[in-house]
């Protein structure tokens, strides 16, 4: 029995030690975690444990963060469909205007069928788009449409506005053009002339009343005569 406390003893003596000496001394400490590690071997299992946890938490961040996105996208095409929409019924409410509709547009501005019955076919003219008339840029809001007959190089322009109108316009051309008025076809008429005599202009400039509105011509000085006895000629 006494023996047996002498053992018991001398371990608890011995343990004591061993804690004492790994605290005071980190090479002993060292010493005893690889000897431990030795007799007592830590698996590869145990060791990814913390590796594939580490792999799962991240793959969940990751899922996370798409998820957060796709729900961030879908919001905004949302607020998105949500504006067109409220675009489009103001629209048919009238309460919005489109960019098309506050566009100029081109007015459609036809000859007159009178004018056109005594022309045709010898002239026969197409609408072409409009490049200022006689020259002159468009003042305030005049309205017309350019017709040309490429083979005779005759321009007709058929105006929305009444002939007393273009006439009065066309007093504000007095640095550029006189104008000589006369009755010689259909009610009034008025030329052109350049106040500045160009050799090289070879063109018969003039504006007549026919249906209640305005008609511009230029015409070749050549084929005046002839386009003049088919205005006067009575159908």
């Amino acid at each position: 029995m006494r023996i047996f406390s002498y053992i018991l003893a001398t371990l608890v003596t011995i343990f004591v030690l061993n804690i004492a000496l790994s605290f005071s001394l980190p090479s002993y400490r060292n010493t005893l975690v690889n000897t431990r590690t030795s007799i007592f071997p830590v698996t590869k299992k145990t060791l990814d444990i913390p590796m594939v946890d580490e792999k799962i938490s991240e793959s969940a961040r990751l899922v996370e963060s798409l998820d957060r996105i796709d729900k961030h996208i879908e919001s905004l095409n949302e607020a998105k469909k949500t504006e067109i929409e409220t675009i489009n019924t103001e629209s048919t409410s009238g309460t919005v205007i489109s960019l098309i509709d506050t566009l100029p547009k081109e007015p459609e501005i036809l000859l007159s069928g009178i004018f056109l019955s005594k022309i045709m076919p010898e002239v026969m003219v197409k609408k072409i788009d409009n490049s200022w008339f006689f020259g002159i840029q468009v003042m305030g809001k005049i309205l017309y449409n350019t017709y040309f007959d490429e083979k005779r190089n005759i321009k007709v322009y058929a105006f929305a506005d009444t002939y007393d109108t273009i006439l009065l316009n066309m007093k504000l051309t007095s640095s550029v053009y006189t104008l000589n008025e006369t009755d010689q076809f259909f009610w009034y008429t008025f030329f052109l002339n350049q106040i500045k005599k160009d050799p090289k202009d070879t063109t018969v400039r003039f504006i007549t009343a026919l249906e209640g509105r305005a008609i511009g011509v230029e015409v070749p000085k050549s084929y005046y005569p002839t386009l003049k006895t088919l205005l006067l000629k009575s159908k």
